[in-house]
């Protein structure tokens, strides 16, 4: 099927956080069961990359960021990795607490690379209207996709 949004509820683990403290890089992660969403990446290629443009409202210009298909578990011996990551940069975070955990996220598909991404925060008029949506899902873990909003 022929999805227009992708919508996410962010964790504190995919944004960084471990014992409660930010530590590591920031990333979303791109569920198995939503991957369809975006273009198709290659399992043979180790750590197969493609390039996503996205809009959001907080800059003028377009932002570039990595879809990168961890795959190792298909293409070495011993792999074990079988993962789909969007790296975040400064354009996209413009500082480490942008995104914070419960954050429910929406991509848009405008074409086969291009995306316009809105944020949502608890608090929002929007919000709980969207986290009944992904409560209500039959998907594993805290995303839908979705054909309307």
């Amino acid at each position: 099927m022929n999805y227009k949004f992708y919508v996410k509820k962010l964790t504190s683990n995919e944004l960084g956080y471990r014992k409660g403290k930010l530590s590591t890089g920031q990333m979303f992660y791109i569920s198995k069961q939503a991957i369809e969403f975006f273009p198709t990446l290659s399992k043979t290629l180790n750590n197969a990359t493609v390039t996503l443009e996205f809009e959001v409202e907080y800059r003028k210009d377009p932002i570039f960021i990595n879809l990168v298909y961890h795959n190792d578990k298909y293409n070495r011996d011993k792999g074990t990795r079988d993962e789909f990551r969007i790296y975040l940069n400064r354009e996209i975070a413009p500082d480490d607490f942008f995104f914070r955990p419960d954050d429910i996220i929406i991509f848009e598909r405008i074409s086969e690379t291009r995306y316009r991404l809105n944020k949502f925060r608890e608090g929002n008029d929007e919000y709980s209207r969207f986290n009944k949506m992904i409560e209500n899902t039959n998907f594993k873990g805290k995303h839908l996709l979705s054909s309307c909003l």
